[in-house]
């Protein structure tokens, strides 16, 4: 066990030494964040029915299916942003007083929605009401150039970084010689091994993973909120 520990000891301080200089330097954490909002949102629907007779459960989940499709196209969804699984046809159990009882045959699908139109969130929300849909329903706001967003926040951490060590190095009369080691990691940290890159979007989204048994609320209720992209670098500066 010792060998071990020593060895793992031996790693976090290779591994910090490679960041860190013996000459004179500055640790620097940089960080950023701006709002964006979604370019579209996606929403999940699951569709299920249980019945003794299989048939009766795939014509219910067919039916609510078929009411789901007429229902998008009065917001003129295109049938390319919506995506139905086969269905899913298994034997269906509950458990009483701790004894498995066959209730029968569980025929279900998940339909997947993207609506690049924000502004139809919440007619949808109203025709799923209306459509009598009341399987689980979830939503997730999403955007397409996730990757720009965080290059885009990856660079102003960095030039948040770079100004906060000159700050700190003209106080006390020095300035930036260099640029030793940037990491997305804090170098720092003496558990090397929980390091996780510190890049988000999040935002407001409304997710409804639980059964639905009542009718939602108003339209106003499931507007879209804007998203927050944010990111932060560990920079290590030589001074001179």
């Amino acid at each position: 066990m010792k060998i071990i520990l020593l060895a793992l000891s031996l790693i976090a301080s290779s591994a910090l030494a490679s960041v860190i200089p013996n000459e004179a330097h500055i640790y620097v954490e940089g960080s950023s964040e701006f709002s964006i909002y979604p370019d579209q949102i996606k929403t999940s629907i699951f569709l299920a029915s249980v019945n003794h007779d299989a048939e009766i459960a795939k014509a219910d989940v067919d039916q609510r299916s078929l009411k789901l499709f007429e229902a998008l196209k009065e917001i003129n969804v295109e049938s390319g942003d919506i995506t139905a699984t086969p269905l899913q046809i298994n034997p269906a159990f509950e458990y009483q007083d701790g004894k498995k009882i066959d209730t029968g045959t569980k025929v279900s699908r998940n339909v997947d929605i993207r609506l690049k139109n924000l502004k139809k969130y919440p007619q949808l929300n109203d025709l799923l009401v209306k459509a009598g849909i009341t399987s689980k329903v979830s939503s997730v706001v999403e955007v397409l150039n996730e990757r720009e967003l965080k290059k885009k926040a990856l660079k102003l951490a960095l030039k948040d970084a770079r100004s906060k060590a000159e700050t700190l190095a003209e106080l006390q009369n020095k300035t930036i010689k260099d640029v030793h080691s940037i990491s997305e990691f804090d170098t720092r940290d003496d558990n090397s091994y929980t390091l996780r890159p510190d890049q988000n979007i999040y935002g407001q989204s409304y997710a409804a993973a639980e059964q639905r048994r009542r009718v939602p609320p108003p339209s106003p209720v499931f507007e879209i909120g804007e998203m927050r992209v944010t990111a932060k670098v560990y920079v290590v500066y030589t001074i001179k």
